[in-house]
């Protein structure tokens, strides 16, 4: 992973307490480190791909965590919003990663509005999986 979204991850961890390889794993199957993806008025935003519902209901606690108003054309507040939503969700890193990516009431064999399943326990497996792996490597 690029160094400077690695510090961003760690800046991150720390200013929320959420493990930094839990979001640098995250942002890889988000984006795949994609830090072209500047993010989007109408769509996933970026990196962590945060939806505009999300990212507004979450600008007041990131402007309380971080000292400074959400910017989704900012890699490092991209990165810092995903942190500020995993640590809302509360209870393990499982939890939240499965709340990031199913919403608030997900629970398994909860569908979209296309009917389609939500995916959130096999989105969190992968993530930590991947967090681990990272870890691992140093």
């Amino acid at each position: 992973m690029p160094a400077e979204l690695w510090k961003d991850c760690q800046e991150a961890g720390k200013k929320t307490g959420v493990d930094p390889y839990i979001l640098a794993a995250q942002m890889e199957k988000e984006s795949q480190f994609g830090k072209g993806l500047n993010g989007s008025p109408s769509a996933g935003d970026g990196l962590m791909q945060v939806e505009p519902g999300t990212r507004q209901a979450y600008a007041g606690k990131f402007q309380e965590k971080m000292g400074h108003a959400y910017d989704h054309n900012d890699p490092k507040d991209q990165v810092a919003m995903a942190g500020v939503i995993l640590a809302d969700k509360g209870g393990d890193a499982t939890n939240m990663l499965q709340k990031y990516n199913g919403g608030d009431n997900w629970a398994p064999g909860a569908t979209d509005s296309y009917g389609r399943e939500i995916k959130a326990a096999e989105y969190a497996s992968s993530v930590l999986a991947k967090a681990q792996q990272m870890k691992a490597a140093g």
